[in-house]
């Protein structure tokens, strides 16, 4: 079999989605793809594909994310979906694609990459495409069903569950109203730049950001707001997924100034509330200060055994690629983890 190269195109939307959806890791439907390719404030993505005799036979993608690197806002394009037809696996079509995919960014002014790869990928990053190892990312948890922990170590299934219906009506907890947000607007980009004081490199967080990655999303995600009064203190996004037999809620998104450890659990409590009953934990990558962490400890919440692989790559001469364990900050909303 042989395959050719090809920059994506919309009539090739279609099959790329059904590519995606039988042996993508991440399935899109057209709908989302659209969303998260097309209408992304940073850009549209890099896609290309692997073509056979008019059929898509492989997928590789980038997107574009603007990101405070060590404190100067650029633009970074970053792998976020790749899928080959399993008749062709083995045959070079990921590391084609990726290596054009690589050249497309650096042209763009990306000064590197990152990501998170699959059990897949990770070796053709790592052997074929010059990527190194970054320190893994450890999620934590909080067990919401006490026989999920046993099933989950005995390898048994459970229910898929779900979150809440919405629950609308405001609530105050730990002296905070915590409320659902429709639309974000400027206190969001005050909010995001007094969190960015305690991160490392990391994607913006700002009102754009957040109303195109989680209010926009064809995908169920609820937010919710933390008001001292009129101002904006803490923001948290709540989603639900079901994955190796575990119902899982999961906090997309958590956005706090590094001392707001009462804004943290006002919004743990409201994130647990709304997953609790459909759930069999709540799952978050932490946020790096000591008072938030104490916070999630407070909560119920503790490290988990599961590690998520974190790889990067310069993409010009003499760029280097911070491998501090503090030198980057992520949560399970900036690549969809879940």
């Amino acid at each position: 079999m042989s395959f050719q190269t090809i920059r994506y195109s919309s009539e090739h939307r279609g099959a790329l989605v059904s590519l995606l959806a039988r042996v993508g890791t991440t399935q899109l439907s057209d709908e989302e793809f659209a969303w998260w390719f097309e209408r992304n404030p940073a850009g549209e993505g890099i896609v290309s594909l692997a073509v056979d005799e008019g059929e898509v036979v492989g997928v590789a993608a980038m997107s574009f994310f603007r990101t405070a690197l060590n404190g100067v806002e650029t633009r970074l394009a970053i792998p976020v979906n790749v899928a080959t037809d399993p008749r062709y696996r083995g045959q070079g079509v990921f590391s084609t694609l990726e290596r054009e995919n690589e050249a497309a960014a650096a042209a763009s002014g990306s000064p590197l990459t990152v990501t998170f790869p699959n059990g897949a990928s990770y070796p053709i990053f790592m052997s074929r495409l010059g990527w190194i190892d970054l320190p893994r990312l450890r999620l934590w948890a909080r067990p919401l069903r006490a026989g999920a922990v046993v099933r989950y170590a005995l390898g048994r299934s459970g229910r898929e569950g779900g979150m809440r219906a919405p629950d609308p009506p405001r609530r105050t907890i730990r002296g905070l109203e915590v409320r659902l947000v429709d639309r974000f607007g400027p206190e969001m980009d005050e909010l995001g730049r007094r969190a960015a004081t305690g991160y490392g490199s990391h994607f913006v967080r700002d009102a754009e950001y957040f109303n195109w990655r989680y209010l926009d999303s064809p995908r169920d995600y609820r937010c919710f707001g933390a008001y001292r009064g009129s101002e904006l203190v803490g923001v948290a996004v709540v989603g639900h997924t079901f994955k190796h037999g575990v119902s899982a809620g999961f906090l997309a998104d958590l956005v706090a100034a590094p001392d707001g450890r009462e804004e943290t659990r006002a919004l743990l409590s409201r994130a647990l509330a709304e997953v609790r009953g459909g759930a069999d934990a709540l799952v978050l990558l932490p946020p790096p200060s000591r008072a938030q962490r104490r916070a999630l400890v407070g909560a119920g919440f503790a490290p988990t055994n599961k590690k998520l692989r974190f790889i990067g790559k310069p993409l010009h001469d003499g760029v280097h690629v911070a491998v501090g364990a503090d030198a980057w900050h992520f949560t399970l909303g900036d690549f969809d983890f879940f």
